[in-house]
């Protein structure tokens, strides 16, 4: 966005050099020195300007995309569980996009839980609850799919784990035991 806004800026100023320009040609001042001010002055600012401009499109689709890629990941984490017509229909999306941003969003390792596509739902999960290996969704025997991927080859769910450094907060330490005094006691 800043692209963007500096890019209008320069516009801006190559516009008021024009004028100013256009100003002195009016008073009188030659012409070779307005087309000399035009080309060393305006020129370069109204190239920039514009560059600038254009180049800042891909910008703005970066940012809409990170804000679609927010707007699921925010339904998920505080509903728990969604459906993907859900998200189509609140994003503005078709099926295939809302399955890209998920995979972008699993990819970048912000998602932990559990894709059914054959349902068609979306479900944050905790991955302690996958410890004794059974599928969230039917209770099958899960099996090791990819880096981070667990497949259930009953129903096809599939489920997408953190690493395991994340997965959990660290435990809190013991309490230390006090040292009785020393010394006699009753003096």
């Amino acid at each position: 966005m800043r692209t963007r806004i500096i890019g209008i800026v320069l516009v801006i100023v190559s516009l008021g050099i024009d004028a100013w320009l256009a100003a002195g040609l009016a008073s009188g001042s030659r012409g070779t020195g307005v087309a000399l001010g035009f080309v060393l002055f305006s020129l370069p600012f109204l190239a920039v300007g514009v560059y600038l401009i254009l180049s800042s499109r891909g910008e703005v689709k970066a940012e809409s995309k990170a804000d679609k890629e927010r707007a699921i990941l925010n339904s998920v984490m505080t509903r728990g569980r969604v459906t993907i017509p859900d998200l189509a229909i609140e994003g503005d999306l078709t099926r295939e996009q809302v399955r890209d941003y998920i995979y972008d969003i699993i990819g970048k390792d912000l998602f932990r839980g559990y894709v059914n596509w054959e349902k068609g739902e979306l479900v944050s999960a905790e991955a302690a609850q996958l410890k004794d290996g059974t599928c969230p969704n039917c209770g099958g025997r899960l099996e090791l799919a990819g880096k981070g991927l667990v497949r259930c080859p009953y129903c096809g769910t599939e489920t997408y784990l953190s690493p395991v450094g994340s997965a959990s907060p660290p435990a809190p330490a013991a309490p230390v035991a006090e040292p009785p005094p020393a010394g006699p006691q009753g003096a």
